[in-house]
């Protein structure tokens, strides 16, 4: 029987502190001691320097918030992946992709303003796509084990998450060449919502590994911008209205609503192995919630990571003191 509605707002509320307090506990035992790491994807792979450019000539009803003039923003790309473990590149892995809007100049020179964040997985869903399913991913992971986890989702008939979990897992050649979603909702105006996705376009593509080292996918994006740029498309997929907001698990058919391109993202050639990029990375902050009013995020998904990104964000620059970049 459904929860009415303000008893399941209590309830997801109530979902959502309960796995912030258990990330916050897992942090400190962690990292008892060095810097304090990222509760969710805490190994950067590089931090980028790009441009975003809004596409000249969009269509009426794609020229919305961030895309309603052509303009180009600088931003910076962190690519990572998403094990809590700081494991080897070489582990299958679900890979990262956020994307922090800096400035725009438009046609006319103004300046645009600042606070838009893209967050983007290498899969196009999250199956544990509800607030009650992620909150038994937290629990299970940090505080009993992930057999606990099996063996009640084999008992609820929900053994295809997991298998989809597993699915989701890739070893690309190169996170500069593959796709990432938001998987996730976003407002796209007073009256649609649509999701994102970013596709590589680059002509180069990273050879497959036979043996892949520790840091391969660093240094395959780094032989990669040592010798030319890389470029994606950036789109826009306009919902429907049989197409979910609040489950992240069902994917909204492209085929009754393909992506949109609406801008490029461009990454120029640079050198980012150095210090100074990687203390940029752990002083970064990304969420959905770091968004134009034009682009709000939806659903509980999105709910649950902006409150808890929020609070162990601050709770992991303050245990380290360290100044944090929005």
């Amino acid at each position: 029987m459904a929860l009415p509605p303000d008893a399941a707002a209590a309830r997801e509320r109530a979902l959502i502190a309960e796995m912030a307090d258990i990330l916050r506990r897992k942090m400190q035992r962690d990292h008892a001691a060095g810097a304090t790491r990222r509760d969710a994807h805490p190994k950067t792979l590089g931090v980028l320097a790009g441009s975003f450019t809004v596409e000249d000539g969009l269509p009426a009803a794609l020229r919305v918030g961030v895309f309603s003039e052509p303009r180009r923003f600088d931003c910076w790309v962190r690519l990572s992946n998403a094990s809590a473990k700081l494991q080897p590149d070489s582990v299958p892995d679900l890979r990262g992709m956020a994307i922090k809007l800096l400035y725009a100049s438009g046609r006319e020179g103004r300046a645009a303003p600042l606070g838009q964040d893209f967050v983007l997985l290498s899969h196009p869903t999250m199956p544990l796509g509800t607030v009650p399913l992620f909150r038994d991913l937290v629990y299970y992971s940090a505080e009993r084990s992930m057999l606990q986890l099996l063996v009640k989702f084999i008992a609820s008939g929900r053994l295809g998450v997991l298998r989809q979990l597993r699915a989701a897992r890739i070893s690309p050649g190169s996170p500069l060449d593959i796709p990432y979603w938001s998987t996730t909702p976003y407002r796209f105006g007073a009256k649609r919502e649509v999701k994102y996705s970013v596709l590589p376009t680059s002509a180069r593509r990273s050879p497959q590994l036979g043996a892949r080292p520790a840091d391969y996918l660093s240094a395959a994006m780094a032989a990669h911008l040592d010798r030319q740029e890389a470029t994606f498309d950036f789109c826009v997929q306009l919902r429907q209205p049989d197409m979910p907001l609040e489950d992240a698990a069902v994917r909204w058919d492209e085929a009754v609503s393909p992506f949109l391109k609406v801008a490029t993202l461009l990454i120029p050639r640079q050198q980012f192995r150095t210090p100074e990029r990687d203390a940029l990375g752990e002083a970064l902050s990304y969420s959905p919630g770091n968004a134009w009013p034009e682009h709000a995020p939806l659903g509980g998904i999105n709910r649950a990571r902006i409150a808890i990104y929020q609070q162990l964000a601050a709770f992991r620059l303050a245990r380290d003191k360290r100044v944090g970049v929005v």
